[in-house]
């Protein structure tokens, strides 16, 4: 009698979620807005929504009325899914439900669905952003004033972010923080940039990787980890930058001096990048790009 009560296209999802969602079992509590399911197949997924996880328990089934969303883990590798796994463990449950948000209010100022990925990318960096800043901690971004010029719709959304998670967890992000979300929105975009960029994008860096694999033969990189993942998507703004001949403003080069000591070997891959861009792209890499590459490298190889 419900369904006749709600519309055709309402009532056919409804069905859907019953068939799917409700043949799910809980595998694993994360938090009180996620849970750790088994579907139907027998495949690991992530369900979203609120409360969701406060009286469920394993082998529970899921009620269909709790569900939000559903992230299918079923394309990623183990060592990864572990890590989303971990991440979620750990991320609070707050910050879960303003990433939602962010997410929900940054698809409706496109005419099209940003990457799925953003989500874990978003609570994975604003984890560690209200970590730093409860320390006191702030990371200068110093390509704001370009990146409020030449993305203010993203730029938009990283303001509207930095307010929501300000007010929802009491902590005080700055400014900076609004444009390095807006960078992680630009990247979800990928799919929508322009082809002959993204091929040119794509190719450096495949190429950049592989030279960094032939100058670090001794070292087993683990590609699935959260770490390289980092590394990866700083090398996609970082070339996204040389193609558009986009650089970071210059500062005292003594920290650079001290990182050039500490990591030599890492140092001089930075300059082999930086000779790369030049040759592929005309493009120049500055003394900051080599500071935040070779510390990158420093951490992956």
């Amino acid at each position: 009698r419900k369904l006749l009560l709600v519309s055709k296209s309402n009532r056919k999802k409804w069905l859907s979620l019953e068939r799917t969602v409700n043949l799910m079992r809980v595998i694993k509590t994360l938090n009180n807005s996620l849970i750790l399911c088994l579907d139907k197949q027998g495949k690991e997924v992530i369900l979203m929504g609120k409360g969701i996880g406060f009286q469920l328990k394993k082998g529970d089934l899921v009620p269909a009325d709790k569900i939000q969303k559903v992230f299918k883990l079923d394309s990623l590798s183990d060592a990864l899914k572990k890590d989303y796994i971990k991440l979620f463990e750990a991320a609070p449950d707050d910050l879960i439900i303003c990433v939602k948000r962010i997410i929900d209010y940054a698809n409706a100022k496109f005419d099209f669905k940003l990457n799925k990925s953003l989500f874990f990318t978003l609570v994975d960096h604003l984890k560690h952003a209200i970590e730093r800043s409860q320390k006191g901690i702030v990371f200068q971004n110093r390509l704001l004033i370009e990146i409020q010029k030449y993305y203010p719709k993203e730029f938009e959304i990283g303001c509207y972010a930095i307010q929501l998670i300000n007010k929802k967890m009491n902590v005080q992000l700055p400014e900076e923080e609004a444009g390095n979300i807006a960078f992680h929105i630009v990247n979800a975009q990928s799919e929508q940039a322009n082809m002959e960029e993204t091929m040119l994008s794509v190719r450096a860096l495949k190429d950049i990787l592989a030279m960094l694999g032939y100058l670090f033969p001794e070292k087993k990189v683990d590609k699935d980890s959260m770490l390289y993942l980092r590394f990866v998507t700083h090398l996609q703004f970082f070339i996204a930058r040389m193609i558009k001949k986009e650089e970071l403003p210059e500062k005292d080069d003594f920290l650079l001096a001290s990182v050039k000591q500490r990591f030599p070997k890492e140092y001089r891959a930075a300059l082999k990048i930086k000779e790369y861009v030049q040759e592929e792209m005309g493009a120049s890499a500055n003394q900051d790009e080599l500071l935040y590459l070779t510390l990158h490298i420093s951490r992956v190889y």
